[in-house]
């Protein structure tokens, strides 16, 4: 009876030295890195990607190139054109030359047209651009949910790492003290291996997670970054859950850019209408002379041309710039239902994956933490088996792994909602 108490009493002193949180292991592992890892919380990383992504650099382009064309289409077409003639004759021939000024002239408002064509252009490649902004900012916010998920996944695969380390390590010198049969020992060293494989595979997601984030603001792909936040859960935009469908759509760049490019096949239906019939006139003012012997002759002219529309009236345009208005108004009417079926899909998705993380965060979590620490102290007094408590351990990472699934699914589709409301932190 006594060598039971005392045999059980070593076991205690044994667990107690080695069954605790690896909170060493990770600060030795983190503070080992080679390069320390620059904090970036989720607003500088938004910043520094409308600042500097390499994608919205080429599209700021666009609108450099929309406002050459209003200013292009601000200007008269036509020069004025100058006209001089010498006609040198016969020896004994009349000598004549001749000096005219000629200007075309738009009859029918092509230049307004012109203006308006191009000025629905502009507006339209500034409202690509924004849109261009809400696809990177939902794209940042995405990354960086992964990173952080990425982050978290790590710590918990070196905790387990650390755990079943600690537990290999308590059955090496129970072992030692005949307390325990080997087969503990070898059990232990079986998901020491497992847990190193997986706090590798882990390290390795967040160098891709890293590697995509750098490349989204514009950093160099080789940066060590680590997501700054207290918890692995993106915010959700406050208030914009129950936002209108009006709201939203005037919200939308993408729509305005539909309804701006409607505009634009307006003012070119108007132009191709007034280009048809007797668009311009050409008028034209010559002085001429000429001299043969000593007598010479002078007179001015004025001159008046304009096209004829016998043969090409422009019908063709006029049909295909029709048929142009009418697939870009059916455009928006599909982008307003897009529009309205992304809300509410969005909002159901974060409403529904915010349900589940705090099941998991309230009642799982705590309660798989309290099972596994009756398993511990059980295994203390030997009242079961390392088997148990490795599965009972193993179960304890399960629940958290699923929990940062629901995490990352919950990030996904929050990143998605700003980027179907356009919303912003």
């Amino acid at each position: 009876m006594e060598n039971h108490r005392v045999g059980r009493w070593r076991r205690s002193q044994i667990l107690q030295s080695v069954l605790l949180w690896p909170a060493l292991v990770l600060a030795t592992s983190l503070a080992a890195a080679a390069e320390p890892p620059v904090d970036l919380s989720l607003e500088q990383a938004l910043s520094e990607a409308l600042e500097r992504n390499p994608s919205l650099a080429v599209e700021r382009r666009d609108i450099e190139i929309a406002a050459g064309a209003l200013r292009q289409a601000g200007t008269y077409e036509f020069n004025p054109e100058l006209e001089v003639e010498r006609d040198v004759g016969q020896a004994r021939g009349p000598e004549t030359q001749s000096i005219g000024l000629s200007q075309t002239v738009w009859l029918r408002g092509q230049r307004s047209l012109r203006v308006r064509s191009a000025e629905a252009g502009l507006l339209g490649a500034q409202s690509t651009f924004q849109d261009a902004e809400r696809q990177i900012v939902a794209d940042t916010m995405n990354v960086y949910g992964e990173l952080l998920v990425s982050q978290w996944r790590k710590e918990l695969a070196q905790e387990d790492l650390g755990v079943v380390s600690q537990l290999r390590d308590a059955a090496q010198k129970l072992l030692e003290a005949d307390e325990v049969p080997q087969l503990d020992v070898l059990r232990a060293d079986v998901e020491v291996r497992k847990a190193e494989n997986r706090l590798v595979a882990q390290e390795r997601s967040v160098a891709n997670a890293q590697r995509e984030l750098a490349l989204l603001i514009g950093r160099p792909v080789d940066t060590p970054i680590r997501a700054a936040a207290p918890t692995p859960v993106l915010p959700v935009p406050k208030g914009k859950l129950a936002a209108s469908g009006q709201e939203v759509f005037e919200r939308r760049p993408d729509l305005t850019a539909a309804l701006t490019a409607v505009e634009a096949r307006k003012a070119e239906i108007g132009l191709v209408n007034a280009e048809r019939f007797f668009p311009e006139l050409k008028i034209g003012l010559k002085y001429e002379e000429s001299r043969e012997f000593n007598t010479m002759n002078q007179r001015y002219l004025l001159t008046l041309s304009f096209p004829l529309p016998l043969f090409n009236r422009r019908d063709g345009e006029l049909d295909s710039a029709l048929a142009e208005l009418a697939k870009q108004e059916a455009q928006v009417a599909l982008a307003r239902r897009r529009i309205e079926k992304e809300v509410s899909t969005s909002i159901s998705q974060v409403l529904a994956s915010r349900r589940i993380v705090d099941e998991y965060v309230q009642r799982i979590l705590p309660q798989q933490e309290k099972n596994f620490t009756l398993l511990r102290e059980a295994y203390t007094f030997g009242q079961i088996r390392i088997t148990d408590v490795l599965l009972g351990q193993r179960e304890f990472i399960e629940s958290r792994e699923a929990y940062l699934d629901a995490v990352g699914t919950l990030n996904a589709a929050t990143a998605e909602l700003y980027r179907v409301l356009n919303a912003r932190l």
